[in-house]
């Protein structure tokens, strides 16, 4: 079978990249049965073994299950993201459930769950990673209903096979409205503002569409923030923000509302099965923050200022609508493009001025010269790997000594075929349980891509964004763990964005800049000056970033801090900005509908890590900074253990160890000039 399907067989490729080239789509649902079948089998072996179960028989024996399937399945997942087709959509409609249903065979195991009770009965004299991983199993097997029994055990089961169904429909139906949507303009003159390289893209988006002297845009955000930051004509602007905001709110077959209901209503009901009051305590039980209750202090302690600030920039914005004579208030449509008049006015700078000093290729190698920087590895290209899209790369990671730490695998700009956003993700994950297994890493981002012969350009926002993605790739490279359930991103998720959120702050550094930030033309660094007022723009708009980012962050807990009926989705949302205050131009960063994050990923209760990381990150690179050194050779190296560490110690424990004292929220509100 395996000379037919390249999934059975090994994967001999260089540093064992999956087979790409071989790969078709029909070879995917014969290697998840397999590996579904071959993963129960070794489970049964577990559970039959008649030694007293042990750390190596059980835990161990455990870990080693499911090769097959995992590598599997996180192919065809990571492909789902990145290179969807009708056929993978199929696909992920059949095996979700199904995979869930998998997962829950094993998790509701009662033979299996005694063994894994009594190693962690015995975890006493366990140590080092046997010790937590054994925890941690033991953890996830009572989370996963392990200990209920009965009418109970069963609902459970079915909870889960249920959610996974919704969550890739939910993701389905938000990637057709993103397809779908195309807000037409007629009249040349009506785009006045806008970048030629976007006027050029918008037409041939037209013509492609059958509307030759027409320009076409989606409501991606690649297009929507340079167009609602450009476009001078306010009816477009509306246009375009109203279709952002009403994606999946349509009330068509691509509708989210009632899928996101019935997720909310099913995520209550799971946790009461296992005795939480509410979802939000049982995703939160084993974060750093230590519940809903600190979370959502956290996050009102830092609305009370972002509101402030926000009212402060909106009453500036309105300044600038009534000095140009405009008989209208300021709307969220607006926001944008007067915050990029008012920038112009206070600090010089705008996007045509700062983007031909960020190619992509140079500041994908700003972000390589961190690393080696930081933490001595380097980046060789990797020309002749063979990946799933021509847009994607590769790169061989290797330490100082030349030893080969991991594949590094960048795929930066939007299509069809990619969901929206940024992310990191893995083909494979770390581990020492059975020889060296290094990492393969992966960066996908959703930038604007270039006309045929044009560099690829990048505003800041995207710079940020690369920086972000390549923290969290540098936790998937760094790691060195024992086993691959602890390694790499595999901690909390409150804790999970800490090493991104904080490589983004090299990315503003002029000792940084003046290694990649190169003007395309000329090849000049970029000048001290431009420098001083991109740094200058660090606390600018503050107001209305975090507010919307808080907005959404604050719904997400709404959603799953409810403890009865649910509501309607307009209801809920109306009731979370009358709570708050929030700002009438300001709405949520994604309504609940588009809300992927939390109903088609894996944040739900969970939004608010970001802003948690944010404070980490803040109080983290400080410590650069009062070292007065950007790449203090000691510090980098207990940056590098945080890293290498994955989730073999208590998140507080790992940045204690590096910080030296626990984390203070002074340095992100100083960083946002929300103080």
């Amino acid at each position: 079978m395996s000379r037919t399907n390249p999934l059975l067989g090994a994967f001999d490729a260089p540093f064992g990249l999956p087979p790409f080239a071989e790969l078709a789509d029909a070879h995917f649902a014969p290697a998840l049965e397999a590996g579904m079948a071959a993963q129960l089998e070794e489970v049964a072996a577990i559970v039959a073994n008649p030694e007293p179960a042990t750390l190596a028989n059980t835990i161990d024996a455990l870990s080693r299950s499911g090769v097959l399937l995992g590598r599997t399945q996180m192919l065809f997942e990571n492909l789902c993201g990145t290179d969807s087709n009708p056929e993978r959509q199929a696909l992920d409609q059949t095996f979700s459930p199904r995979l869930a249903a998998h997962q829950d065979a094993i998790l509701l195991n009662p033979e299996l769950f005694e063994r894994i009770r009594a190693v962690y009965q015995q975890r006493e004299a366990l140590s080092g990673e046997g010790r937590v991983l054994t925890e941690r199993t033991y953890e996830r097997f009572v989370r996963g209903g392990a200990e209920l029994s009965g009418e109970a055990r069963a609902r459970f089961a079915e909870i889960n096979t249920e959610l996974a169904t919704l969550q890739v429909a939910f993701a389905q139906n938000l990637l057709a409205q993103n397809n779908a949507f195309v807000h037409l303009i007629e009249s040349e003159a009506e785009l006045a503002g806008l970048p030629a390289g976007m006027i050029q893209a918008a037409a041939d988006k037209a013509e492609a569409m059958g509307r030759p002297g027409c320009w076409a845009f989606g409501c991606d955000r690649t297009v929507l923030y340079p167009f609602l930051t450009h476009a001078r004509h306010r009816g477009h602007r509306q246009a375009l923000y109203q279709g952002y905001l009403m994606r999946a709110d349509n009330n068509d077959e691509h509708d989210n509302k009632a899928n996101l209901r019935r997720q909310a209503a099913l995520r209550l009901e799971r946790a009461r099965l296992l005795g939480y009051r509410n979802h939000a305590e049982y995703e939160l039980a084993d974060r750093m923050v230590g519940g809903p209750k600190p979370a959502q202090a956290l996050m009102e302690q830092v609305w009370t200022a972002t509101r402030r600030q926000a009212e402060t920039e909106a009453q500036t914005l309105q300044g600038l609508i009534d000095a140009e004579g405009g008989d209208f208030t300021l709307a969220g449509w607006d926001w944008w493009y007067y915050a990029e008049q008012h920038r112009q006015q206070a600090y010089a700078l705008d996007d045509a001025e700062v983007m031909p000093y960020f190619t992509l290729d140079n500041v994908i190698e700003g972000a390589f010269h961190t690393a080696r920087r930081l933490f001595g590895i380097d980046f060789k290209p990797l020309p002749e790997a063979r990946l799933y899209h021509e847009e994607a790369r590769a790169w061989e990671v290797v330490d100082a000594d030349g030893q080969h730490l991991g594949v590094f695998v960048g795929d930066y700009f939007t299509r069809d075929s990619k969901r929206g956003g940024a992310w990191m993700t893995v083909f494979r994950e770390q581990s020492r349980l059975d020889g060296v297994v290094r990492p393969i890493v992966q960066n996908v981002c959703n930038f604007p891509k270039p006309q045929p012969g044009q560099p690829a350009l990048l505003n800041f926002e995207h710079v940020r964004t690369l920086f972000h993605e390549f923290g969290h790739a540098l936790h998937g490279l760094l790691t060195d763990c024992h086993y691959a359930q602890l390694s790499g991103t595999n901690v909390a998720r409150d804790f999970v964005e800490f090493p991104s959120q904080v490589l983004e702050h090299w990315a503003t550094q002029p000792e940084v800049l003046a290694h990649y930030a190169r003007h395309v033309e000329t090849g000049a660094v970029i000048p001290a000056s431009l420098v001083a007022r991109i740094q200058a723009l660090g606390r600018f708009n503050q107001g209305f970033q975090t507010g919307e980012f808080l907005a959404a962050a604050l719904l997400d807990m709404a959603w799953h801090t409810l403890e009865d009926t649910v509501p309607e989705v307009a209801e809920l949302e109306a009731q979370v900005a009358e709570r708050i205050g929030l700002p009438a131009a300001i709405a949520y960063r994604y309504r609940s509908p588009a809300f992927a994050h939390i109903f088609a990923g894996g944040y739900s209760a969970g939004y608010y890590s970001y802003l948690y990381s944010a404070v980490l990150d803040g109080d983290g690179f400080a410590a650069f900074t009062e070292a007065g050194d950007l790449f203090d050779p000691a510090l980098s190296a207990k940056l590098r253990t945080l890293l290498a560490s994955g989730g073999t110690d208590k998140p507080e424990r790992l940045y204690r160890a590096f910080r030296g004292q626990d984390p203070s929220i002074d340095a992100l509100l100083a960083n946002r000039g929300l103080n």
